[in-house]
């Protein structure tokens, strides 16, 4: 039993029924061949009620039908008491072969309180219902062709095994029933604390988006607005003061742009994701950011190497973020200097790195430790966890020769056809100068 017990708990449900089945053919079969060769004289029996070998086809097809009967209960319930009763029928001493039918009713009655097990009894009325059926029909078979008498041999016996048959499964079925309602009952308040969770999250988002709104929004709507009204009235502004307004007026257009689609989708707490009021950035847009950057006086160089092709949005969109940041935070921080993107498009990976050559702290806010250097400031943060979210890595440090160096290695992930490649645009196609080794310079 320790066996068969450890097979189901372990999943093996078939080798346990088939291990169970052999176990109770050997006893039942063998059983009832001592019992038509008994070895005491006192309990010979007539030859006509000792059974010839064919007969015990009977009691194995009896033993043989418990096989199914995790599967078929009932059905396996009627094959079992069926060949016991015309076993019986014909005379042959069935206190072995006793068992079959009674195993099978303790599988029935296990079934009480599951409603919807296949094959099974569904209910204690049906249950006890069926032990009544059982016995009844044995017991009358028994008490008319048993070879020892109506009232001897394995008569009384009966009753004891259909009772024990039907409260044993009964138990069984009660304390099935009380596992199932322990585990209904952990589901549903995992389901309450995941939609509590859920519902948390959702009003979380709610509170940012408002807050984005009516301070971020606000405050970059008056710097836009101011800057246009300046340029708008102001005729003879130099050409540099002229220049920087314009880049602050179109650097605030495109982050309220940006925060708008942040903004959305914030606000789609429990529907679907809708249109982007614009488009998400990619490589594509890698030229025009870097237009901005120059624009607002810092030099910058581009390498891209490799096959030039459109990847994932995801990595479009991390390498895209990358390259924003870094040259941000040499714009912020790095004082007089210059800087360097590298692109490069392998075989498995995208490799994205930008350079410095400032003298301040550097393009990350970062600690003194440059082997180990995972930066404090939020920017640092959050492109790593951009290179992460795309199962890639980033690294940020000081410069051999000065400066500060970011680099990120992005696996490329689910490439899209290259017919569908933005990003070659009229100008800084690096891939029509060179298809291994394109360099756009500032």
């Amino acid at each position: 039993m320790l066996v068969y017990a450890t097979l189901q708990r372990r999943r093996f449900p078939l080798l346990a029924d088939l291990m169970y089945t052999v176990v109770l053919l050997g006893l039942t079969v063998i059983g009832s061949v001592a019992e038509s060769h008994p070895n005491r004289a006192s309990d010979h029996i007539r030859a006509s009620a000792v059974a010839p070998w064919p007969a015990y086809f009977l009691v194995a097809a009896g033993s043989i039908a418990l096989f199914w009967r995790h599967r078929a209960p009932v059905a396996t319930l009627a094959v079992a008491l069926g060949s016991t009763l015309v076993y019986t029928a014909f005379g042959y001493e069935n206190g072995a072969s006793l068992l079959n039918p009674m195993c099978a009713l303790y599988t029935v009655c296990a079934t009480a309180r599951q409603p919807n097990a296949p094959g099974g009894i569904g209910s204690v009325r049906r249950a006890t219902a069926a032990a009544g059926i059982t016995f009844a029909t044995l017991a009358a078979m028994t008490a008319a062709r048993d070879p020892f008498g109506a009232l001897n041999g394995s008569f009384y016996i009966l009753p004891g095994e259909a009772a024990a048959a039907l409260f044993a499964g009964l138990a069984v079925a009660n304390q099935r029933a009380y596992i199932d309602a322990i585990q209904q009952r952990a589901e549903d308040a995992e389901r309450s604390r995941e939609e509590e969770a859920r519902s948390r999250v959702d009003a979380e988002r709610l509170r940012i988006a408002r807050e984005l709104h009516d301070v971020v929004a606000h405050t970059m709507s008056t710097i836009n607005l101011q800057a246009g009204v300046a340029l708008h009235v102001s005729r003879d502004l130099p050409e540099p003061v002229a220049t920087s307004l314009g880049t602050i007026r179109d650097a605030s257009k495109n982050g309220l742009r940006e925060l708008r689609a942040i903004l959305a989708v914030l606000r789609q707490a429990d529907e679907d994701a809708a249109e982007p009021t614009a488009p998400t950035p990619d490589l594509a847009g890698l030229p025009a950011l870097l237009d901005t950057v120059r624009s607002s006086g810092l030099p910058v160089s581009v390498e891209i190497s490799g096959e030039r092709r459109r990847l994932s949005a995801a990595v479009e969109l991390a390498a895209y973020r990358i390259v924003q940041e870094s040259l941000t935070n040499t714009l912020r921080h790095a004082g007089p200097a210059r800087a360097m993107v590298r692109i490069g498009y392998g075989g498995e990976a995208l490799d994205v790195q930008v350079t410095d050559d400032g003298a301040g702290p550097g393009a990350g806010e970062a600690d003194n430790d440059s082997t180990h250097n995972h930066g404090s400031g939020h920017g640092l943060i959050g492109m790593r966890e951009r290179a992460l979210a795309t199962g890639g890595t980033l690294l940020a440090q000081r410069g051999p020769n000065g400066g500060f160096v970011v680099k990120a290695r992005l696996p490329l992930g689910d490439r899209l056809p290259a017919d569908d490649d933005p990003s070659r645009d009229e100008t800084g196609d690096a891939s029509e100068s060179a298809p291994e080794n394109n360099k756009e310079h500032a």
